[in-house]
């Protein structure tokens, strides 16, 4: 037992460093929701202020539904176990890497190529400032994470992750859920079945301030484990998950580079006793708005907005193979999409291809 615990120390020694090394600095594979903007119609750049004709721009919502869908794949609960549980009292530690496709050269509806337009890019070495447009963004986000999981009464078990993606200064965190409906018959009729199991989990972005993003997964699987020398028990599983992304932005700026205040000529806000307003307000009131020099050149203000509010589907199917050796613990699953991203999410202007994910763990299991 007590060379049991040490291992656990090991892979908790492992996560500090993990954390402390770690920094809420922007990476060249930050989301940046604010670039996702439309030019308003009939031409005209809506980034470029030209006086009293200056159009504000419109959210590019369908870019940024795209992105969303992506990246909340990508960071779903992996289910990577099979139907088995660690069984009553049993313990499971592991690091987990996984690594998922992304579609990051592929255009949407509206010409934009949404991975290049919405994330950072390359730091500019001489101003030491992020690009306007990522010119090779990864196409395989890489999705490093610690997991836990503890055997229950009733076929029960429950996990816990935390991790981060690789190339940007985001972490994933949440929890699972697992019931082994039917598990560990080994003699009789029932000895033929598999395992049979059910679950759930729900994985969570931190360290974004411009958007929020949630992944609920539910799964079912099945298992069967083959004994090998007495010592070592390989498990392959088959399994299917459906996938529920839930995004949402924070008020973002469309036009960061254009000072509104500069742009209008701005004399204070429209209250009593600002010289610039006159008597009884403008138009009659006092509203507190900001009061420009410039008439009908306030429109800048107008490019604060919100993204909209996705609820996408998906789903996905599951393969993979564990082996286990006394305490370690060793797997590897594979992951893909079973329909285009478009066939249950068309009406966001979903478009992308199919995504898949590998993924590999090791760990100990006692």
């Amino acid at each position: 037992m007590r060379r049991h615990w040490k291992v656990v120390f090991a892979f908790a020694s492992l996560a500090a460093v993990c954390v402390a090394t770690r920094t809420a600095r922007a990476a060249p594979m930050d989301p940046v929701p604010d670039r996702f903007y439309l030019n308003p119609p009939g031409g005209g750049n809506c980034q470029n202020f030209t006086g009293a004709g200056y159009q504000a721009c419109a959210p590019n919502n369908v870019s940024w539904s795209n992105m969303m869908s992506e990246l909340g794949y990508a960071i779903a609960p992996s289910a990577f176990h099979p139907a088995r549980t660690t069984g009553l009292g049993g313990f499971a530690l592991s690091f987990e890497a996984s690594y998922v496709h992304i579609n990051a050269d592929a255009t949407d509806s509206t010409g934009t190529q949404y991975w290049h337009v919405g994330t950072q890019g390359a730091v500019n070495p001489n101003t030491n400032a992020f690009s306007g447009i990522n010119k090779y963004p990864d196409s395989i986000l890489q999705i490093y994470t610690l997991k836990a999981r503890k055997g229950l009464p009733f076929g029960l078990e429950i996990a816990g992750a935390l991790g981060y993606i690789a190339n940007t200064s985001l972490w994933v965190g949440g929890a699972d859920l697992h019931w082994a409906v039917l598990e560990g018959f080994h003699t009789g009729i029932l000895g033929y079945l598999p395992d049979v199991a059910i679950g759930g989990g729900v994985r969570t972005v931190g360290g974004a301030s411009t958007f929020f993003l949630t992944t609920v997964g539910i799964d079912g699987q099945i298992s069967k484990p083959i004994a090998v020398a007495d010592s070592a028990v390989v498990t392959p599983y088959l399994g299917v998950q459906r996938l529920l992304i839930y995004a949402d932005s924070t008020v973002v700026n469309l036009t960061p580079a254009v000072d509104p205040l500069a742009q209008c000529g701005y004399q204070g806000t429209n209250v009593p006793g600002n010289p610039n307003v006159p008597n009884g307000g403008v138009g009659g009131a006092y509203t507190g708005l900001p009061v420009c020099k410039n008439a009908g050149a306030a429109s800048d203000f107008n490019n604060l907005t919100t993204l909209s509010k996705d609820r996408m589907q998906r789903w996905r199917g599951i393969a993979g193979l564990t082996y286990k050796y006394e305490i370690l613990y060793l797997g590897g699953q594979f992951a893909m999409d079973l329909e285009d991203p478009s066939v249950e999410n068309a009406n966001l202007g979903v478009s992308g291809s199919k995504q898949w994910t590998m993924s590999f763990e090791a760990g100990v299991s006692f």
